[in-house]
């Protein structure tokens, strides 16, 4: 009965009687020989009986399948036939011997060894039991015929014609050009989409295929493998057909975490007649990870539907070696570009929250960030703040001097709220609304809020004695804490954060009824800081717009 006799540096040899018509051999456990071999692919090879003889049929494996030492994609197996997947040695048997064994295909490096290796001994096997335990004797004439035949096959395989080794040193100048220019992308302050497509212009350059797909994956989307770029060999057949990567192929590369080559794709059996590959007449594919550390974070696909340009694993290590290019690049493209939306975002929050704030803001997560923005209700600290009598004073300057004056003043009093962790919320006119406790909310935001309060004035009593003008400015500040909704609010064309509420429009109203240079504040806010600072009752007053009098307190140092 024939038989596979199975040998590996782990593992002792074993026999595998060849009892059915077809054996699967591979890595993966639902294989009829098992290798426990890392170099092995998970479905590797197929041993089928066809007209009375074995053939042997590679299935797209990565490292590829050999008999005696060549590599094959199909080939009949004859008795002694040596068969190597990986590190594991298979000799076909077409029955089991008792005599010795001779292992065939011995590599002879260079012409001198020819001779020295006659001389030498041939491992043999005495008997079925352990064939790492080796006899040794001379080697017959019969054997250093047969050596030197195999030898003199192997230098003519060794050596290339002219022409092929020069088709091959371009090649390699091509893959080395591709790379250095992949390289150049890492100091391009491009866009990420500009560099993705230009580093598919440049695989293209150097790898013929018919299609191109680069996806990176989303892993808060499971499944989710859109192409980002979509990469034709004939250009004018874009938009005549949709053209699909295939989700088996994409789907084994991620979740074996293994390059894959395939030469007939449409009946390897790792892959099934997927409907992608049937319909798009795919005859050959590559397609590579992308790795981020230790995360794939893409992969490539290169597809091929011609009969007479199958990819070989020559250009799978090509495609592997620019894959591991490119995914620098695009960490590299990807940094760059939050490092500009960070910027950007940075100049905006800028203007209305203190370096603080902005930071807490720039270091949550993308999720965290659109969240703090969308509007919700919270509890915060609200404070108005107005020059006293400015309309009158306007009219007897000019406008560039309202302006100067305007941005001085705004600029300590915006200050003043920065360093206190407050937002500025807007101006109006020659009046300044902030907020403390908005996005992020702390348990002193009142004491906050009520010591800006007392600083603006003291900065404005140096400003007056500093100032040559011949009226002093004087300032009303109105504070309220309560529930409010804060948010990005406006139109689709602009955004803006801001607070609204009841509890806004309180602040408002005991600003407007503050006395110059007097800080009037609500109940709830008296409540929260009445241990801390001195205050007087002021009383009940009545707010414009509000149904009930409201009970008002001022914060006297």
């Amino acid at each position: 009965m024939p038989l596979i006799r199975i040998t590996s540096r782990e593992e002792q040899p074993k026999n595998f009687n060849l009892v059915q018509e077809k054996i699967s051999i591979g890595r993966g456990q639902d294989n009829d020989i098992v290798l426990s071999d890392q170099r092995a692919s998970r479905q590797h090879s197929q041993i089928k009986k066809e007209n009375n003889q074995y053939v042997i049929h590679d299935l797209g494996s990565v490292n590829g399948t050999l008999v005696n030492e060549t590599k094959i994609s199909t080939a009949p197996l004859q008795h002694n036939d040596q068969i190597k997947i990986g590190n594991s040695i298979l000799i076909f048997l077409e029955k089991e011997e008792k005599t010795e064994m001779i292992q065939k295909n011995l590599v002879v490096s260079q012409e001198s060894d020819y001779e020295d290796w006659t001389q030498k001994t041939i491992s043999v096997s005495p008997d079925d039991s352990c064939l790492a335990d080796f006899e040794a004797r001379p080697a017959s004439r019969k054997e250093k015929k047969e050596i030197k035949r195999k030898f003199q096959r192997s230098r003519q395989q060794e050596e290339p014609e002219p022409q092929s080794e020069l088709e091959s040193l371009e090649r390699a100048n091509k893959a080395l050009y591709i790379l250095y220019e992949i390289s150049r992308q890492l100091n391009s302050m491009k866009s990420f989409d500009e560099i993705l497509k230009e580093m598919m212009d440049l695989l293209f350059k150097v790898i013929d295929a018919d299609y191109g797909f680069l996806i990176l994956t989303d892993h808060r989307k499971e499944d989710n493998y859109t192409p980002l770029i979509v990469k034709y060999r004939d250009e004018t057949r874009k938009g005549k057909k949709e053209i699909k990567a295939s989700r088996s192929i994409i789907k084994r590369v991620i979740e074996d975490k293994v390059a894959l080559l395939t030469s007939n794709a449409q009946e390897d059996s790792r892959l099934g007649a997927t409907e992608s590959l049937v319909s798009q007449n795919i005859r050959s594919a590559m397609c590579v990870p992308l790795w981020q550390k230790n995360e794939i974070i893409g992969i490539i696909q290169l597809d091929s539907v011609r009969y007479d340009n199958q990819f070989n694993e020559d250009e799978l290590e090509l495609l592997k070696t620019i894959g591991c290019q490119m995914a620098m690049i695009l960490e590299q493209a990807s940094l760059n570009d939050k490092l500009r939306e960070e910027e950007q975002m940075r100049t905006k929050l800028e203007r209305f929250h203190s370096p603080q704030v902005i930071e807490m803001i720039l270091r949550s997560n993308q999720e965290t960030k659109e969240d703090i923005m969308e509007a919700k209700e919270l509890e915060a600290t609200v404070l108005f703040t107005d020059i006293v009598g400015f309309t009158p004073l306007s009219e007897k300057m000019e406008p560039k001097d309202i302006n100067t004056l305007l941005n001085r003043h705004f600029s300590k009093m915006t200050d003043i709220i920065f360093e206190h962790d407050g937002t500025l919320d807007k101006y109006i006119g020659d009046s300044l609304m902030a907020v403390f406790g908005a996005p992020f909310g702390q348990d002193n935001d009142a004491e906050r809020a009520v010591t800006a309060a007392l600083k603006m004035k003291e900065a404005l009593e140096a400003e007056n004695k500093a100032d040559s003008r011949e009226k002093e400015l004087n300032i009303r500040i109105g504070i309220n804490t309560g529930q409010i909704t804060a948010g990005n609010i406006g139109s689709p064309k602009r955004m803006d954060y801001t607070v609204l509420g009841d509890t806004v429009n309180v602040a408002s109203r005991l600003e407007s009824i503050a006395e110059p240079n007097q800080i009037l504040i609500g109940e709830e806010t008296y409540n929260r800081i009445k241990d801390k600072f001195k205050t007087r009752e002021v009383g009940l007053r009545k707010l414009k717009g509000k149904s009930q009098d409201l009970r008002v307190y001022e914060v006297l140092g």
